[in-house]
């Protein structure tokens, strides 16, 4: 076998390691996306949650029950006009054994008719929610679109 030949797989050896590395990095930080097609489908319909707050509050006197309270900001709309009447929550559904966290925008029923202007300025609601559930029958909770479209935060409970 020759010098070069040694050199070329060598240096292909860590490229390869090197990318898998980057790959696995970048999924760590981006917190990560959910494989599963029924959260995907769930993720594409939600709406982007900014400024995530998670904190962990009395579950009740049983000791296998959780609960968190999730707090974060939602755009509604690109403007005044565009956001009056629609209302956001955040609402939760067991997906397997993962309960899934997502922000869901329900819009007006008069939204067809309105007219609006072009201009961006967009309109942030903050939301507030209480998150329960068995630590027995949930494996992890699944905030959905946490900072961008597509990623989740993961909580154990």
């Amino acid at each position: 076998m020759s010098a070069k030949k040694i050199v070329v797989q060598c240096a292909a050896r860590n490229i390869i390691a090197l990318v898998s590395t980057l790959a696995i990095s970048s999924h760590a930080m981006a917190g990560g996306v959910h494989e599963s097609p029924a959260i995907a489908k769930i993720s594409a319909k939600a709406a982007v949650i900014s400024e995530l707050e998670v904190n962990r509050t009395l579950g009740g006197i049983n000791p296998d029950y959780f609960a968190y309270i999730v707090k974060g900001r939602i755009e509604i709309g690109t403007n005044n006009c565009d956001a009056s009447g629609r209302k956001v929550n955040l609402a939760t559904k067991q997906v397997g054994e993962d309960l899934v966290v997502f922000a869901e925008i329900k819009k007006s029923h008069n939204e067809a008719g309105r007219i609006c202007s072009m201009e961006y300025a967009p309109v942030f609601v903050t939301v507030e929610a209480t998150v329960r559930g068995m630590r027995s029958q949930i494996d992890q909770v699944l905030i959905l679109n946490v900072d961008r479209q597509g990623s989740h935060e993961s909580i154990n409970p």
